[in-house]
């Protein structure tokens, strides 16, 4: 039964992360091949600019309502809170990019087109309140096959404006558009005809929302501004196909940990329940814990290890050219903060639940100040090189403080299987691309001598096994 329920679980979240995660960078690698790279870096920028602008409306409301619904059924007049501050929001800078376009009446297309690829963005910023609602209570699957859908519908689109001659930036900009708007109104109708989610709002209870919310307002905008500066930077400081560049290495990262999507909607509601009432792991939660983390670390490395064989040679085959070798330095270094982005969600995840907002706030500032400088400084150096650079940097400062956090307040995880599973995958990485192969048979021989030796080390064990099912089945 337990087997079963894990199961579920993670096929329920892993169907949402393949939806928004694996579907939709198959639409972006597909708009990447047959638009320019000045078009494809300009579709970035704009990504990057409303995604900030999104994080700011947001108040830092959706992780504490998370928490809230999912640590008490009563709480799920929270997301009903969100709901009315998210469409409040939405309309007023809809509102204001139209003016403010109108009335500068810039000619660079990426300014003309902003309000216009908002209102895509904004539409799925609409939605999140639902589907955090329906995130907290472990209803995974609605969503995903919602997002499914949609997805597959753009890409459909797509293909079909490409046989006409018509995929263009406009066009995306409309699929887009159309996409979000079909996602928002499948989880309005599924809310409403499933579940008991009220519209009625409790002005009182909202005020209070956003005054727990706002302890961490600062660390969410941060926390954006880690994963998009770099973009908005280089579409400002660089030039769009540079940024084209480096986004589609970027996207190929993001990719690359779809697990962590996976798995972080999980842990989440788990650790919150555990830690309720603020109460520290027991010594079986913690044991369970770093199983669960070495678990993590041991499946983390082949990542990095399989996708960095592959990269040059794949890319270059299926991008006609485009991309591979001009962005394989660039993601060699981003693919590198894949352990890391376990590591820190982990670490995260338990601060969160203990309810270090304070402390974890102060992490993400201190990263995202650390960030802004080192791309600032980087950027006009070595342009997307720079900023991959940057966001290893800080990744690491982030996962050293995090590290220290927990182990300070609330129980030690170990640095012995992050160091000993790296170093084993970078020994398996110089053997494998050093054999006369075909790139396929190097990557096949580095999985093999990877598993061999972390098996044969006993860095993980069936004890880890039974604790990781143990940690995700309760």
């Amino acid at each position: 039964m337990l087997k079963n329920k894990l199961v579920i679980k993670f096929f329920s979240s892993g169907l949402q992360a393949i939806a928004v995660q694996v579907l939709s960078s198959v639409f972006f690698y597909y708009i990447s091949i047959y638009l320019t790279k000045n078009d494809f870096g300009a579709i970035s920028w704009m990504n990057a600019v409303c995604l900030f602008i999104t994080t700011l409306l947001g108040f830092g409301l959706e992780q504490v309502v998370v928490r809230r619904i999912a640590a008490s059924q009563r709480s799920d007049w929270a997301a009903t809170a969100f709901l009315a501050h998210s469409v409040a929001g939405f309309l007023l800078t809809v509102l204001v990019l139209l003016i403010l376009n109108s009335v500068i009446k810039n000619t660079v297309i990426v300014y003309r087109l902003l309000p216009w690829f908002f209102i895509a963005q904004g539409l799925i910023y609409i939605g999140t309140p639902l589907k955090q609602f329906l995130n907290a209570k472990e209803k995974f699957t609605p969503y995903g096959i919602i997002a499914v859908t949609s997805n597959m519908g753009k890409i459909a689109a797509a293909y079909v404006l490409l046989q006409h001659n018509r995929l263009d930036i406009y066009t995306v900009i409309i699929i887009l558009i159309c996409a979000a708007a079909f996602e928002l109104c499948g989880l309005l109708y599924y809310v409403i005809a499933t579940t008991t989610f009220s519209f009625k709002i409790h002005f009182k209870a909202y005020l209070k929302l956003l005054k727990e919310s706002s302890a961490q307002y600062l660390s969410v905008i941060f926390d954006m501004s880690l994963s998009r500066i770099d973009w908005i930077l280089l579409g400002i400081m660089a030039t769009n196909m540079v940024l084209a560049d480096y986004s589609f290495a970027y996207r190929a990262y993001e990719l690359a940990k779809l697990p962590v999507i996976i798995i972080g909607p999980i842990i989440l509601p788990r650790l919150a329940r555990y830690m309720l009432a603020g109460h520290k792991p027991g010594t079986e939660l913690q044991q369970h814990i770093n199983s669960f983390y070495t678990i993590e670390l041991f499946f983390a490395m082949l990542i990095p290890l399989a996708l960095n064989i592959l990269w040059a040679p794949l890319l270059m085959l299926i991008t006609n050219g485009k991309y591979g070798e001009s962005n394989a330095l660039q993601f060699l270094i981003l693919s590198l903060g894949i352990p890391l982005q376990f590591i820190i969600n982990l670490l995260w995840s338990i601060s969160f639940s203990a309810k270090k907002y304070k402390s974890v706030a102060s992490i993400t500032i201190i990263c995202a100040a650390t960030n802004i400088i080192l791309n600032l400084v980087l950027i006009s150096k070595f342009n997307g090189l720079g900023a991959a650079i940057a966001f290893f940097v800080t990744n690491l400062l982030q996962g050293i403080l995090y590290y220290r956090l927990v182990g300070k307040h609330i129980m030690v995880v170990p640095l012995r299987p992050v160091l000993l599973f790296g170093i084993i995958a970078i020994a398996a990485y110089f053997i494998a691309i050093n054999l006369p192969v075909h790139y396929l048979m190097q990557m096949l021989a580095a999985i093999v001598l990877y598993l061999l030796a972390a098996v044969l080390s006993r860095l993980v064990n069936r004890q880890h096994f039974y604790d990781f099912k143990t940690f995700l089945s309760q």
